[in-house]
């Protein structure tokens, strides 16, 4: 294949979330990330908006996890450049950059070296560290009996979970986390139908309002969240579980009513638990992890503190992925009337075209008007 063949533009699109990027990617965008062990939702979130190339600022995968992101991209036949540096978050948005090999070139002049990969050499890295899975999945459960240990009472009693002031009790919900993509019709649907309280998680708020869903309760960090969002939000809880303060300053600073949780887990076991807690017939995740391995490359707690809380709240619990397969469209009493209808009309007609039923027909009529009219 010559150099000219190989030769990829269009103009750049910079995040350095993946999911986050996704939302506002379109066909034709260069995609710029920064994520070291790209996993296979991010990456499947990417491919569906079909980018002619992905470039990495780290290694999609670094060997330490069997992290099939790479694959994902490449079997959709997205070309991807890994490790092209920090500099390629720097490159602005919407200029239009060239992609060569591994080479990444912007406007200016400027290259930035990465490394393109191929179908062959990413199999052989999964294949290599799929083979000490074992070991990480048991640091991930020693991290998740420690973290069960530490946090008990708010795990398996609810202590210091945030009171949901919304009526909850027997209503489904669905939990929108930053993840979420928006591209989910069947969700749109159960929510068209059931009309369920919408939590959207931090900036997942923003992704359920772009998705056409009405987040009543806005719970997480808001630094990121637009303020359209929190205003139009019934409740506001402000939470960080890493402690940090962000959120809470920028809603003092815009004189948002809000209430402040002070738990040690991440905000969306925190909204999945308050739920659960509060009594939702059912609770839906939108934006759910997408099996084992990336619960177990987090690696912070969030990883463990998602899977307890998965367990905790097991019995009302259904990703949104999965809701197609268990959902049935309820039918509305005005299309079921007026499909009768037209049923009915139908058959009228094909009546109306034959000796017999034309006769039927007028005598009905005639039978209907006269009793309608008091025999007169």
């Amino acid at each position: 294949m010559t150099a000219a063949a190989t030769l990829i533009s269009g103009p750049a699109r910079v995040d350095s979330s993946p999911r986050a990027l996704a939302r506002r990617l379109q066909p034709g965008d260069v995609a710029i990330v920064d994520a070291l062990d790209l996993d296979k939702g991010a990456a499947a979130a990417l491919a569906e908006r079909r980018p002619v190339a992905v470039v990495n600022v780290q290694s999609c995968i670094s060997g330490r996890l069997p992290t099939t992101g790479a694959l994902v991209l490449l079997e959709a036949g997205i070309p991807v450049v890994e490790s092209a540096g920090a500099a390629a978050l720097t490159i602005r948005d919407g200029s239009a950059v060239t992609v060569e090999g591994g080479t990444v070139s912007a406007g200016g002049g400027s290259s930035l070296e990465g490394t393109r990969l191929t179908l062959e050499t990413v199999t052989a890295r999964v294949r290599a560290a799929d083979e000490d899975l074992h070991v990480h999945v048991a640091s991930f459960t020693a991290t998740a009996l420690d973290l069960l240990d530490q946090d008990a009472d708010l795990l398996l009693d609810g202590i210091g979970l945030p009171e949901l002031r919304l009526p909850i009790e027997g209503r489904p919900v669905v939990v929108v986390t930053s993840r979420f993509t928006g591209s989910d019709e069947v969700l749109a649907r159960f929510a068209r139908e059931r009309r369920p309280i919408v939590i959207g998680v931090g900036e997942g708020a923003d992704a359920a309002r772009a998705a056409g869903l009405n987040p009543r309760i806005v719970l997480g960090d808001v630094d990121g969240v637009s303020e359209d969002a929190l205003r139009r939000a019934a409740q506001v809880v402000v939470h960080d579980g890493e402690g940090r303060d962000a959120g809470r300053a920028r809603a003092l600073a815009i004189g948002l009513t809000h209430d402040w949780c002070e738990a040690g887990l991440a905000s969306e076991d925190v909204a999945l638990l308050a739920a659960h807690a509060a009594g939702a017939s059912v609770v839906i995740l939108a934006g759910a992890r997408a099996g084992l391995l990336e619960y177990v490359s987090d690696r912070s707690t969030a990883g463990a503190g998602a899977l307890l809380s998965r367990l905790v709240a097991s019995g009302s619990v259904v990703d949104s992925g999965v809701l197609g397969a268990v959902y049935r469209h309820r039918y509305s009493a005005v299309m079921s009337w007026g499909a009768f209808g037209l049923a009915l009309g139908a058959l009228l007609l094909a009546a109306w075209g034959t000796p017999e039923g034309h006769d039927a027909i007028a005598s009905g009529w005639s039978w209907l008007a006269d009793t309608l009219g008091g025999g007169r």
